[in-house]
């Protein structure tokens, strides 16, 4: 049997083989040095590729400003020219970022092998640290940051990297051309998206934009009307028989043109017998010929001087309306009820102030229908339409169940009777209180709102 002669020189080889062994594996400070700085420059390209796919996407919608703007001279050139081919500028920030990210993940992949090598450490649980590390630094330092400074500044960011990104977009050209047009033939066969945007979606990107001062406030009241325009009917805007100035066929040059004086109207309903009965539109232009007439007092035949009525259900819609206009070549509509009666009118004036707002008429003088006194009290006009109301006095009157359109049609409502002179209603927390009738019609209403902080400092 063999024994050991030495065991102390024996224990000395050992360590000196380990010692030998673990010096063949250290790791080489030069080569790991480079390694980080590839790994930081790939994150850091990889940066540069995300923030300038943000900022020069941003920018389609801006291209008229970036044509007028001639301060940055070539670098917009550059991006112009780019936001022409979108497809293959896409294509090539992709192969330029992925180039970036394989090159960052190789390098900390290899880096990772020579720890493991060098001190012996579990694979599993060095390889679990590096995914978890890369993860993080690709996520903060090549995505998130880059993309929030990209929308943030898109322009600047544009400008300032344009540069090397238009060197790529030319030096790529045919494997981002291949990209691009495979992707066109692949959009082919790929299933169209079923859901789109729905009004919805714009109204929150309109309310966006506001609070971003992208876009005023009254831009997006209108682009919100035009989002409800179809939803309205014609009986909510239209003005009542009740109100219609018209003009019957048996009137006088004077009587007509006295009309067209006091009221302003430039085109009026011609009726013969009552105003269920109307023959035509008569228009103040068509009248101005015979104020030189030779005789005193010209004999009008009102049917051959006015033209043709266009008649519409209450419940039409207004953007169906609007095109009847544009067809008919007409600005007005007589709206009748289910047994032909007329039930008002509707003219362009009306549909377009659901658009836009108030428009005053050709006088300049804007008809208040509300007077506001120090002590919090409203004076209304009956005729004031309840979602103008509710914007005057801040407070909720309506709902989309309501019938009525007018705070006249409210009071009716809630009486079912012709409340007189002083009658005092109680709604929601408003007082109504008539002020004036005449002819069986409501004319004006005293308003007081009862705030709830009014009701609580009251009750303290």
């Amino acid at each position: 049997m063999d024994t050991l002669e030495d065991p102390f020189s024996f224990v000395q080889d050992t360590l000196m083989t380990a010692a030998g062994g673990f010096a063949e594996t250290a790791i080489d400070p030069v080569v790991l040095t480079i390694e980080l700085v590839f790994l930081f420059l790939g994150l850091a390209f990889s940066a540069i590729f995300s923030g300038s796919e943000v900022a020069l996407f941003s920018l389609s919608t801006r291209m008229e400003d970036l044509k007028q703007d001639q301060s940055a001279g070539s670098s917009d050139d550059r991006i112009l020219k780019m936001l022409d081919k979108p497809r293959r500028l896409l294509a090539t920030i992709l192969i330029g970022n992925t180039f970036a990210n394989i090159i960052a993940s190789v390098l900390a992949a290899v880096i990772t092998g020579d720890i493991v090598a060098a001190y012996g450490f579990s694979e599993v649980l060095v390889f679990a640290v590096e995914v978890i590390v890369l993860t993080f630094m690709i996520l903060i330092l090549s995505e998130i940051t880059p993309k929030i400074i990209a929308i943030n500044n898109p322009i600047k960011v544009s400008r300032t990297n344009s540069a090397f990104i238009y060197s790529l977009f030319i030096l790529l050209k045919p494997f981002a051309k291949l990209i691009a047009d495979s992707t066109i033939s692949l959009e082919r066969y790929l299933p169209k998206p079923a859901s789109k945007m729905t009004s919805e979606d714009i109204r929150t990107m309109a309310e966006v934009s506001e609070q971003e001062g992208s876009i005023k406030e009254d831009e997006r009241e209108i682009i919100e009307n035009v989002i409800g325009f179809g939803n309205i009917s014609v009986r909510e805007i239209m003005t009542s028989r009740v109100n219609i100035i018209a003009v019957s066929l048996d009137e006088s040059l004077q009587d007509v043109l006295g009309k067209i004086r006091e009221n302003g109207f430039s085109r009026m309903p011609l009726y013969e017998n009552d105003i269920d009965n109307i023959i035509g539109v008569l228009y103040a232009k068509d009248v101005l010929p015979y104020l030189n007439a030779e005789e005193a007092e010209p004999t009008l035949n009102w049917k051959t001087v006015s033209r043709k009525a266009l008649f519409i259900p209450a419940t039409k819609r207004l953007d169906d309306l609007l095109r009847d206009f544009q067809q008919e070549k007409t600005h007005i509509a007589i709206v009748v009820d289910e047994y032909g009666g007329t039930e008002g009118i509707v003219t362009m004036d009306d549909i377009l102030e659901e658009i836009v707002g108030d428009i005053a008429d050709d006088s300049g003088e804007e008809v208040s229908l509300y007077t506001r006194f120090k002590s919090g009290i409203y004076i209304f006009d009956a005729r004031v339409d309840l979602d103008d109301m509710e914007e005057i006095l801040d407070t909720e009157i309506t709902t989309d169940e309501d019938e009525f359109e007018t705070l006249g049609g409210l009071i009716y409502h809630l009486t079912e009777s012709l409340p007189l002179v002083g009658e005092r209603i109680t709604y929601k927390n408003m007082e109504l209180t008539v002020h004036s009738v005449k002819n069986n019609r409501i004319r004006k209403v005293r308003v007081k709102v009862n705030y709830p902080q009014e009701t609580e400092s009251g009750s303290e």
